[in-house]
C-alpha cells in the first residue's frame, strides 16, 4: 500500500508539474508568428519555387506594414491586430526540388523552428510527401498552387487548399473543347494523344484529361509517360507526329517544355491545337521568355483566374506593385496570384483565431466564408469542404497571343468581355519565326 501510495504521490506531482509548466501562448505573449516555407529553390522547380519566394516576401510586407487603401486581408495596419500587432516571419528553407529533403525540412521546421503554419512546397508530388509529417504533429499546412486532386482526398485533418484542383481546371479544358464546336470553333477535332511527365501532378492530370477526352467526343490515339528531368523528347515527338492528333494534350514543367519545344521545332511537329495544363503554362517566367520567340502563342490551358481581366482591380494593381519589388520587375502570374491569395487567407486565419494553438487556427480555418471582394484572384470567394477543398475556387481557359499575354477565351460569358480572337490552327514554327516578337 505504501508503495501504491507513493506511485500514485508520485504521479500527482508530475501531473502538477505538467499542468505548471503548459503555458497556453495567449495573444499577448505573441511576439512574432511563424510561417515554414518548404521551397524548391533549386533543381528542376526553381522557376516556380523564386515565384512562391517572391509572393511569400509580399505576403510578409503587406502583413507586417501598414496599407491603408489596400482591401485585403491585413492589408490596413501592421502585424496581426488579433494577436496585439505581432508581425509575421516567413521561415525559407530550399529543399532542392527533392521530396525526400522537403519532408526532412518540413520536421526541421515544426521541431526546432517551431513554426505555427507550414506552407507547402508547391509542386503536389513533393507536398504529398511532406502531408504525412504535419499530420503526425499536428500543424497545420496548406498548399494554395498544389492541384493534385488526391491531395485532399485523404481525409487529413491538418491539411487545406485554397486553390481548386485539376478536376476543376482539366475539366474547364475539356468543357471549351467541347463547346467550341458550337461557338464558332473547328468540328472536326476527333482525336487527342498525351504527353504527360511521371509524377504526380501530371498522372493526376492525365488520369483525369483521360476520363474527360472520351466523354467530350475525342478518341486517345497516343498516350506518352515522360520522366520528370528528361533532357531529350525527340523520340516522343516523332511519335506524335506518327499518331497525327488533332489535339495535344501537355503537361510538363518548365524545364521539360522547353525542352519539348527544342525537338518539336527541329522536327517541325505541331498540333493543330496544343492544350495544356499547369506546369510550364503557369510559370511566368517562362511566359515572359517565349515573347522572345513567339513560342507560346496558340497554346491554351486552363487557369484559376481570367488574368486578362482581374488587372482592372484596384487590389491586384497594388499588391503587384509590392510584389514586383521582390521580383525583379516581373509582375504577378497566376501561380503567384493563388500563392499570394492563400498565404493572405493563412494570415487572416491566424488573425482571427487570435492565438497560434493549432486547434485554434484549425477552427478558424474550417469558420473561413471570405467574400470575391478581398480577393486578387477571381475565385467566387474562399470557404472549405469537409475535405478542407477551397469550393469556391474555379478554372478559366486563357491562349497565349500575339502579344505574348493570356487572354480569357472560357467561360463564354468571361470570354466576350475580353474580346479576344481564338488563334487557330496552331501557328507553324516558321509562322512563329517571321512574325514581330514582344519582347524586341
Amino acid at each position: 500500500m505504501q508503495r501504491v501510495a507513493a506511485l500514485c504521490t508520485a504521479l500527482a506531482c508530475l501531473l502538477v508539474v505538467a499542468v505548471l509548466a503548459y503555458r497556453p501562448v495567449t495573444a499577448a505573449n505573441v511576439q512574432e508568428v511563424l510561417i515554414g516555407e518548404v521551397l524548391p529553390l533549386t533543381g528542376n522547380f526553381a522557376s516556380l519555387g523564386q515565384q512562391y519566394l517572391w509572393a511569400g516576401q509580399t505576403v510578409e510586407d503587406i502583413v507586417n506594414n501598414d496599407y491603408p487603401d489596400l482591401a485585403v486581408p491585413l492589408g490596413p495596419g501592421k502585424g496581426f491586430p488579433g494577436l496585439g500587432g505581432a508581425k509575421m516571419t516567413m521561415v525559407v528553407r530550399d529543399d532542392q526540388s527533392r521530396g525526400e529533403l522537403a519532408r526532412t525540412i518540413a520536421e526541421q521546421l515544426i521541431t526546432v523552428n517551431k513554426i505555427h503554419f507550414l506552407n507547402a512546397e508547391g509542386t503536389s508530388g513533393n507536398t504529398s510527401i511532406v502531408q504525412p509529417i504535419a499530420e503526425s504533429y499536428g500543424i497545420p499546412m496548406a498548399c494554395h498552387p498544389c492541384a493534385s486532386p488526391t491531395l485532399t482526398e485523404k481525409g487529413l485533418k491538418w491539411f487545406w487548399r485554397t486553390g481548386p484542383h485539376d478536376k476543376t481546371m482539366v475539366a474547364s479544358v475539356f468543357s471549351f473543347l467541347r463547346e467550341w464546336r458550337e461557338h464558332g470553333g473547328p468540328s472536326d477535332l476527333k482525336t487527342i494523344a498525351f504527353l504527360t511527365c511521371d509524377n504526380l501532378f501530371c498522372q493526376d492530370n492525365r488520369k483525369v484529361a483521360s476520363e474527360l477526352a472520351p466523354q467530350s467526343g475525342f478518341k486517345v490515339v497516343l498516350d506518352l509517360t515522360t520522366k520528370t528531368g528528361a533532357t531529350t523528347l525527340a523520340s516522343e515527338v516523332q511519335r506524335l507526329q506518327a499518331a497525327n492528333a488533332d489535339v495535344l494534350f501537355l503537361v510538363q514543367y518548365p524545364p521539360e517544355t522547353t525542352v519539348f519545344q527544342g525537338d518539336a521545332k527541329r522536327a517541325g511537329f505541331m498540333p493543330k491545337v496544343l492544350a495544356t495544363s499547369n506546369g510550364a503554362y503557369s510559370d511566368q517566367t517562362w511566359l515572359e521568355a517565349q515573347k522572345k520567340t513567339n513560342g507560346g502563342v496558340g497554346w491554351l490551358g486552363r487557369d484559376p483566374t481570367a488574368i486578362d481581366l482581374v488587372h482592372d482591380r484596384p487590389s491586384w494593381k497594388k499588391v503587384n506593385e509590392i510584389y514586383k519589388k521582390y521580383s525583379r520587375g516581373q509582375n504577378m502570374g497566376e501561380l503567384a496570384m493563388r500563392e499570394i491569395t492563400g498565404l493572405l487567407w493563412m494570415a487572416d486565419t491566424i488573425n482571427r483565431a487570435k492565438s497560434v494553438d493549432p486547434a485554434a487556427i484549425a477552427k478558424a480555418a474550417a469558420e473561413t466564408n471570405m467574400s470575391p471582394d478581398q480577393l486578387i484572384i477571381d475565385y467566387k470567394g474562399i470557404r472549405f469542404d469537409k475535405s478542407n477543398q477551397n469550393e469556391l475556387a474555379t478554372g478559366v481557359v486563357t491562349q497565349i497571343g500575339w502579344d505574348g499575354e493570356k487572354h480569357t477565351i472560357w467561360p463564354w460569358e468571361m470570354a466576350k468581355r475580353a474580346n479576344f480572337k481564338i488563334i487557330f490552327p496552331s501557328p507553324s514554327w516558321q509562322e512563329r519565326d517571321s512574325k514581330p516578337k514582344p519582347a524586341s
